[in-house]
């Protein structure tokens, strides 16, 4: 960290010579909570920080730190294991959904009219239209531990193996220590109250219903765009496409450490 001081004290300095308001949330790969004292990342950017900026965990990097109790990821249930992490954390924005599915019926009245909305949902709309029509919203901690230990338990059993008898993890002691050591992080995934992670970036309209085109601003979202820039913003000639491809994602890893949202 002590080598990341210079840019995130120039990055501050550059807000405040704009005059900018410090952003008001952060996620990171790590660095979010410490039970006592500051965090490093807290410490790097305590200027925002003291002016209310709130520090969160990515939810991305929080499930796949339980990939260190897991055998392999080729196998059977570990989707199955992903799926559940995701389900605990987040839900779906009903009246979206409605209006989504509203959208969906509106394309053939007789073809869809046996079928409830969760079957409409479940067979006929792709995760990429969910992805840019629907909201998704934190369930809480105390939700989310119940679903996540839930899924644990049950995946240390039987429905935790392979045709071959295989279990998904590598030990239920294995799986009980990464989760022991994740439990504190249940609040920090969580949205902060009062922060809007989603902005409306145009209308659409799919069979004659005006449907909002949602841009996620949560976690990594932010930073999937910023990558593309990365090259053109190294000065200098380029050497090889092996040099630039190194330079790259060297850029990358150092700005991945956080992700700045401006709400």
């Amino acid at each position: 960290m002590e080598k990341l001081s210079p840019m995130a004290q120039g990055l501050m300095n550059r807000y405040q010579r704009a005059g900018e308001p410090a952003p008001d949330l952060m996620y990171v790969d790590r660095g979010c909570c410490r039970q006592h004292g500051a965090t490093s990342v807290q410490i790097l950017f305590n200027r925002w920080v003291d002016a209310g900026m709130v520090i969160r965990l990515d939810a991305w990097h929080w499930m796949h730190r339980f990939d260190a109790a897991v055998r392999t990821d080729s196998h059977p249930k570990y989707a199955l294991f992903k799926s559940a992490l995701s389900g605990a954390l987040f839900a779906y924005n009903r009246a979206d959904i409605e209006l989504l599915v509203k959208s969906e019926r509106a394309a053939s009245l007789n073809k869809y009219r046996e079928l409830q909305d969760d079957e409409v949902l479940r067979h006929y709309i792709s995760k990429s239209i969910l992805k840019h029509h629907v909201r998704r919203v934190t369930l809480g901690a105390q939700e989310t531990f119940r679903v996540v230990d839930n899924a644990i338990q049950q995946l240390k059993g039987p429905d935790g193996l392979d045709d071959n008898g295989i279990s998904l993890f590598k030990s239920a002691e294995a799986i009980d220590e990464v989760w022991a050591a994740q439990q504190k992080h249940l609040e920090c995934i969580q949205d902060p109250p009062g922060m809007p992670m989603y902005t409306v970036v145009r209308q659409s309209t799919r069979n004659g219903i005006h449907l909002p085109f949602y841009s996620c601003i949560r976690g990594n979202n932010s930073l999937e765009g910023f990558h593309l820039h990365l090259p053109r913003m190294i000065p200098g000639m380029l050497i090889s496409r092996t040099n630039d491809l190194y330079c790259f994602e060297w850029c990358r890893k150092l700005i991945n450490r956080m992700t700045i949202v401006y709400i």
